[in-house]
């Protein structure tokens, strides 16, 4: 019996220990910046970066031929066709088709997409106003070959059927504004989806995180908002 204790105790210790060494890791890392000596455009595209205090996603503008990721993404319905801005967000699957909210969180879902590599999804939401600036959402400006790799990280995300269309999951959506669609790659504790949006800064050339498995060292690195 006193066996079994010391072997539970020294098992709870080392997991806690584990939990410690990477959120230690992740602030350390987070705060170290790469692509330093980027500055923001003058004059370019205006992309932002969106966090829901522990999600981040990408929100672009609509645009023309293969700038116009809509064009991309098959949706079978028209609600998303006018509308001036798109969000793309990537992430563990289970966890995005069973948690629209905070309160569905089950511990199996939580405990699988931390300790196992898991399957993958893209979330796509509709804005019909350009998102405002603030304490979640960062605008940046970027230059044409800064947006062209940033677009591409974004199309990266998505599995594709035969022709080359992203895989639309009939059904699983949070309103009448959003999509999901089946993701690439997938999901772990080295690369989460606030890994997948720092990665797509980096691909920009944008000032970020080394690494960032949460979301505040993505928004910290990210340029302030005068309306802060």
């Amino acid at each position: 019996m006193r066996s079994t204790l010391v072997w539970t105790l020294r098992a709870v210790l080392g997991v806690v220990a584990l939990a410690l060494l990477y959120v230690g890791t992740a602030v350390v890392m987070g705060l170290v910046p790469v692509n330093t000596s980027w500055r923001q455009a003058e004059q370019g595209t205006a992309v932002y970066v969106i966090t829901n205090g522990v999600h981040t996603s990408f929100i672009v503008p609509r645009g023309e031929g293969d700038d116009d990721l809509l064009r991309f993404v098959p949706f079978e319905d028209a609600s998303g066709d006018d509308c001036p801005y798109v969000e793309f967000g990537w992430g563990d699957r289970a966890f995005y088709l069973e948690t629209p909210r905070w309160s569905d969180l089950r511990v199996t879902t939580a405990l699988n997409a931390m300790l196992l590599p898991s399957s993958t999804v893209v979330h796509v939401v509709y804005w019909w106003s350009e998102p405002r600036p603030g304490e979640r959402v960062r605008r940046v400006v970027l230059r044409p070959e800064e947006y062209g790799r940033l677009l591409d990280h974004v199309r990266e995300a998505f599995a594709l059927d035969a022709e080359g269309r992203a895989r639309r999951i009939l059904g699983a959506r949070y309103h009448d504004r959003d999509a999901f669609f089946e993701g690439a790659g997938s999901y772990s504790l080295l690369y989460t989806c606030n890994d997948w949006t720092n990665t797509g800064l980096k691909a920009a050339g944008v000032r970020t995180a080394l690494w960032s498995p949460f979301d505040k060292a993505i928004m910290y690195h990210l340029p302030a908002s005068t309306d802060d």
